[in-house]
């Protein structure tokens, strides 16, 4: 099965908050960007919204930090998980991650995106193609510019 990856193009994200509301309403059952799986930050020096998202790195940070081994990498799926039986919430992994992917609720809660299933409605949603889900190693088509974040080879 090939490893499928989120490649994120900054300069065509609106902020439009769709990608987290999907989330959540697919995740929480309500709209609440809080709760999402994915996040939006504006990166002040050029106005850019950037969206936020686990990107199953190949050697993933965050499961080195775990000192409870409640992140793995899922045996039937390849993509990072989080048990939550295990996880104490301790926010090592969200440090770790150079990514910013982890996602920390009001509630102190640590979460990550399991690609819904293998089609993510984020991706779905996503009315300029900000977000696609592609093969790790076909990578997408088209010029890619400073503000695309390429993270096939994420560490």
């Amino acid at each position: 099965m090939e490893q499928k990856t989120f490649f994120i193009r900054a300069d065509y994200c609106t902020g439009c908050e769709l990608c987290q509301i999907a989330c959540s309403m697919v995740k929480e059952k309500a709209p609440n960007p809080a709760r999402a799986r994915i996040s939006i930050k504006r990166l002040v020096i050029d106005g850019l919204m950037i969206p936020y998202i686990c990107l199953n790195c190949k050697k993933p940070a965050c499961i080195e930090a775990c000192r409870r081994k409640a992140i793995v990498k899922d045996a039937k799926t390849g993509w990072v998980t989080i048990d939550k039986e295990k996880c104490n919430n301790c926010a090592l992994c969200v440090g770790a991650c150079p990514f910013s992917a982890l996602v920390v609720t009001p509630e102190k809660e640590i979460l990550l995106c399991d690609v819904c299933g293998g089609s993510p409605k984020c991706v779905e949603v996503c009315p300029t193609g900000a977000i696609q889900f592609v093969d790790r190693e076909q990578g997408v088509e088209g010029p890619t510019d400073r503000a695309a974040v390429n993270m096939f080879e994420a560490t």
